[in-house]
């Protein structure tokens, strides 16, 4: 039997573990420093037609989030009852503008955005607050929202919002990340950075975000004191998030309904006409 070729690794991802690599045996504070400064780096892909086509029906609009611009795409009448998509880690709101077209036939307006450092908004870089405070101020300018739709990271960001004090009826959750000490698991694991410079690291992210931020920043912390109503949706074959972190994220969130999907994977289960029947159905029921 003939074993299956390993992919060699990106050329970018190939320098990153090996400046890790060098500055863990020069300088275990520099490595750290390098470690952090890659934790909030985004990377922006380019979008494939179907996305361009949903972005040429929006509107195209601006908001500025401290410094930094954030595109906004808006589908819809302004008086009308508004859901907010939020994407994951260098991702793009195009990328659950599949849910678009039928949101605004039951009569929804749908906003998404590219977050700081993604699509087209400014910035190289981001953190789960500052998502979370771009959520609070659209809730603010474009509110009251009706529902929140998110996907992997946006996940996080979209909950942590809501403890921040956004009022949603409904939230719907795709693969979604399950907590901030899992992300820099898998972070660690990509970069191969070794444990003590992962410590560091750890230890740096309670410097900037308070010591708490392990349970602040928890999907089944936070969606254990939240009333919303909740559908959480996974599939088996994620190879991004795996599909007992919503399982657990399920069992803490006592309002909410868990659909296992199979062969869909990470991102083309943004993309499913089931999936997308299914949750304008969870959003237009009483």
């Amino acid at each position: 039997m003939v074993s299956k070729k390993k992919r060699k690794p990106p050329f970018i991802l190939q320098v990153m573990r090996l400046s890790v690599r060098i500055l863990t045996l020069l300088s275990p504070p520099l490595a750290t420093r390098l470690v952090n400064y890659l934790w909030f780096k985004t990377r922006r892909y380019d979008e494939p037609k179907r996305e361009q086509k949903y972005l040429q029906t929006a509107t195209w609009q601006t908001l500025k989030v401290n410094d930094k611009t954030v595109q906004l795409y808006i589908w819809g009448e302004n008086n009308k009852p508004t859901i907010l998509l939020v994407h994951g880690w260098n991702g793009r709101g195009a990328q659950l503008g599949a849910f678009t077209e039928s949101f605004v036939e039951q009569g929804y307006r749908v906003i998404t955005f590219d977050a700081p450092g993604h699509g087209r908004s400014s910035a190289k870089s981001t953190n789960l607050p500052e998502i979370s405070r771009v959520i609070q101020n659209i809730a603010k300018e474009f509110g009251p929202l009706k529902t929140g739709i998110a996907h992997s990271f946006g996940g996080l960001c979209l909950m942590h919002a809501v403890t921040e004090g956004i009022k949603i009826d409904k939230a719907v959750f795709i693969g979604t990340a399950f907590n901030a000490e899992r992300l820099v698991e898998i972070f660690s694991r990509i970069l191969e950075v070794q444990p003590k410079i992962i410590e560091r690291h750890k230890k740096l992210l309670e410097q900037q975000f308070g010591e708490d931020l392990w349970d602040r920043f928890s999907m089944p912390k936070m969606v254990n004191k939240t009333t919303i109503q909740g559908l959480i949706i996974h599939d088996e074959d994620d190879d991004s998030v795996p599909v007992e972190r919503s399982k657990m994220i399920a069992k803490e969130w006592k309002n909410s309904e868990l659909v296992l999907t199979t062969g869909l994977g990470h991102r083309r289960i943004l993309r499913d006409k089931m999936i997308i029947k299914k949750v304008t159905e969870f959003i237009t029921q009483p």
